[in-house]
């Protein structure tokens, strides 16, 4: 921690104290290294790249094209380099995974203050939507996750299911498949990831001042104003400074929604000719009232009700939920010398869900096949904190021919976590149902106290090397890593007494191996396995085996895959292989419990098709199509042996295309299909549904301020309908919603 604080320090103060750091040199601008011949490695740092010869030359403007040097295919929707573990800086045919990388352009374009985070991840063929502004879920290869498991500059766990702001954020990469072994390990919160994971990276300072003033009025007036500046600073442009900021307030497109939200980030990075330092740290408050879309399917339903208005307003006078926190991660890179690189990454997370009014103490309503539903309340709260550190080295070596890149490290993590208690049971406030909404009688109940839950720390250990032989890549690796859970005991329901801890121990280790062939420049070939697993697991009371601890669920994956680029567009196709242990209860004679295994098995199995970039001069494309079948293989007694899994449609698809007739206009559209899903163990089936979306852009000057007028249409048919989410649990969809955005240059 100390050394955390001396860098931090170290930069503020330093960049401070300078006074000719504001002083521009005139008629020179010099690319910095961040932004042109290097790249953000697996720690979230720099890779170096060979020092060349400088010469000093007199009244000469260097412009660096960042999109050029990070790669951005046409259209500016993706891009063509990892920027994940080990992964980062490695081209996408270099990579023996499916990934894929979101621009800054992306991301506005399809998120917004009013839509769930899976809006944009949709562009993947990988995920299948199931969220909504209270809970940013979604389905990875058929597999629940969301905000929690985000990795923020390469610092997993900063972010929560709740509170995932994108303002501050320049590119997201989606990375399909267990990949434990390829990034540090975090303490996960309510979902692993084992479907893949999502990485982030922050806005740094480009080679050209950027101050952008941005305004959005979206749903039923929901009004957002959005500030970014960027500038760099020094003699040789080595310090930069990023500060975005948000405030969001009105209604949204569901009746009853209000939202209130103001967040500030920063991002400051400093390098010199053999190291780098990147400081990220922001303060948000966010507050919704209303917006449910959680509905719990009663245990008689047969048959999902008749879908109601995705409009309609099924909150209570109370219904709450609101957050506000920090977080903060810091990079540095060292370069000792051309054979060996030195990281050190941290992270930590302070985050109060202090007021977590909702139906059913925090979950939705349950609901029967009439479509009625009985309006009961618990308030509750989440507070928690979270610190992660990482320390390793990467060495390039070469045996004979063959390059290797070998990366050895180690991190830790701790997540905190508080509950609520004294507040009380179920209250049942009203009665309502889906076409007349909610009927209340008593006022929700608002006190609670917290006492802490749970606290969970992780050490890991990782080792790779990325090795290149002529048309050859080779990866192999290993992970490890243990895991200590203290779960806190408590004289009763309503005493901060503590009369135990229940202490958990667990450990295991996971291979991480692939091959990569490149029959010429345009394509590769790749088979590759992964790995993903959590903690252990406590054997609770009703078993038989009471008190035993089980080694950590696995998730493995075999994938192989073809890629190929050219002509500006990107195609690639995967098959996947990927098995889930479940627990299971195993019945043995003369016992009267039985007893807990981890032997269950869930199987998916899957193919993937993508592609991203320039079809003509002026039509840019996207899109996707996934195949997933999905079924339960060992489950207790094997009565469900052969079912398919809840959640999972056999069918997905999304395709996008973006006209641009000239250089001020841009008109775009997207389809997203989802087949039949089916929930309740195929006791019930969801039907298939597909939705649009269109946008145009137009490009203008007030007065001599260049400007962006954005006017965008989700749902443009205003199609409702169910998506399923967990085992008995479906969401509500969103209604048609417009968004105008005007965003200025200054």
């Amino acid at each position: 921690m100390e050394y955390i604080l001396f860098h931090a320090g170290y930069m503020l103060a330093s960049f401070l104290s300078r006074r000719d750091i504001y002083e521009k040199r005139e008629n020179v601008v010099v690319p910095h290294p961040w932004n042109s011949g290097c790249c953000r490695n697996f720690r979230g740092g720099t890779v170096f790249a060979e020092e060349p010869a400088v010469t000093q030359l007199a009244e000469v403007v260097v412009i660096g094209d960042r999109n050029k040097e990070r790669e951005v295919l046409p259209g500016d929707f993706v891009y063509t380099k990892s920027q994940t573990g080990f992964l980062s800086g490695k081209n996408t045919l270099d990579v023996p995974f499916t990934q894929m990388n979101f621009t800054e352009k992306a991301m506005e374009t399809f998120t917004g203050p009013d839509k769930p985070m899976d809006a944009l991840l949709a562009n993947s063929p990988s995920v299948r939507q199931s969220g909504s502004i209270l809970h940013g879920d979604f389905f990875f290869r058929g597999l629940r996750t969301n905000g929690t498991n985000f990795y923020v500059n390469n610092v997993p766990g900063v972010f929560t299911q709740f509170n995932t702001p994108l303002y501050p954020i320049e590119s997201l990469e989606v990375l399909s498949g267990p990949n434990v072994g390829i990034y540090g390990t975090g303490v996960q919160y309510e979902t692993t990831n084992p479907g893949g994971i999502i990485s982030v990276k922050t806005k740094v300072a480009p080679d050209e001042r950027v101050l952008d003033y941005t305004q959005t009025i979206s749903g039923r007036g929901l009004f957002g104003e959005y500030l970014d500046y960027g500038e760099r600073f020094g003699d040789k442009k080595e310090w930069g400074v990023r500060i975005t900021t948000e405030n969001l307030n009105g209604r949204t497109s569901v009746k009853g929604t209000k939202i209130n939200g103001q967040g500030i980030f920063a991002n400051i990075d400093h390098t010199t000719e053999h190291a780098k330092d990147n400081l990220f740290i922001g303060y948000r408050n966010l507050d919704i009232q209303g917006g449910l879309r959680w509905f719990i399917l009663d245990s008689g339903v047969t048959k999902l009700p008749a879908v109601p208005k995705g409009s309609n307003d099924y909150s209570f006078d109370g219904m709450v939920k609101s957050t506000h926190g920090w977080l903060m991660t810091y990079n540095h890179d060292q370069k000792f010398n051309e054979h060996w690189d030195g990281f050190f990454n941290f992270g930590m997370q302070r985050n109060n869900l202090d007021r977590n009014v909702m139906a059913n103490g925090g979950s939705g309503y349950v609901l029967k096949e009439d479509g009625t539903l009985t309006v009961t309340a618990k308030p509750g709260a989440t507070p928690q904190e979270y610190y992660y550190w990482q320390v390793g080295t990467t060495a390039h070596y070469n045996t004979g021919d063959v390059k290797h890149d070998i990366t050895l490290s180690y991190n830790q993590a701790w997540r905190n976590r508080k509950s609520a208690y004294n507040n009380g049971s179920l209250v049942n406030i009203g009665t309502g149902d889906l076409y007349t909404g909610i009927h209340q009688t008593l006022a929700a109940p608002t006190k609670f106290d917290t006492r802490w839950n749970n606290k969970t720390r992780i050490k890991s250990y990782s080792l790779v090397d990325y090795m290149t032989y002529e048309k050859w890549n080779a990866v192999l690796g290993v992970h490890k890593h243990e895991a200590v859970s203290n779960a806190y005991k408590y004289k009763n329901a309503t005493s901060s007494e503590v009369t135990g801890i229940d202490r958990m121990e667990s450990d295991d280790t996971s291979p991480t191996y692939g091959l990569i062939y490149h029959p010429n420049e345009n394509m590769s070939i790749y088979a590759s396995h992964s790995e993903n697993f959590d903690c252990g697991t406590g054997v609770n009371t009703t078993f038989e085996n009471f008190g035993d601890v089980l080694p950590p669920l696995k998730t493995k994956q075999n994938e192989i895959g073809f890629k190929y680029m050219k002509n500006d567009l990107l195609w690639t196709l995967a098959y996947y292989d990927l098995k889930q242990d479940n627990l299971i209860s195993v019945y043995k004679p003369g016992f009267s419990k039985p007893f807990q295994s981890k032997d269950g098995e869930a199987r998916h199995k899957g193919v993937e098709l993508s592609v991203n970039g320039k079809l003509t001069d002026k039509w840019n494309v996207f899109g996707g199509l996934s195949h997933l079948d999905a079924k339960q293989e060992k489950t207790t007694k094997g009565q469900l042996d052969g079912v398919r899994v809840n959640g999972t449609s056999q069918w997905t698809a999304v395709f996008g295309a973006e006209y641009n007739p000239n250089e001020s206009w841009s008109i775009l559209g997207r389809g997203i299909y989802t087949g039949r899903t089916p929930v309740m163990n195929e006791k019930i089936w969801a039907g298939g549904y597909t939705i649009f979306d269109l946008g145009a852009t137009y490009k203008t000057h007030f007065g001599k301020t260049p400007a962006e007028l954005s006017l965008m249409c989700n749902n443009v048919f205003d199609k409702d309908y169910w998506m399923v989410s967990r085992g008995n649990q479906v969401y509500l969809s969103l209604p048609r919603t417009f968004t105008f955005t005007a965003k200025l240059h200054f």
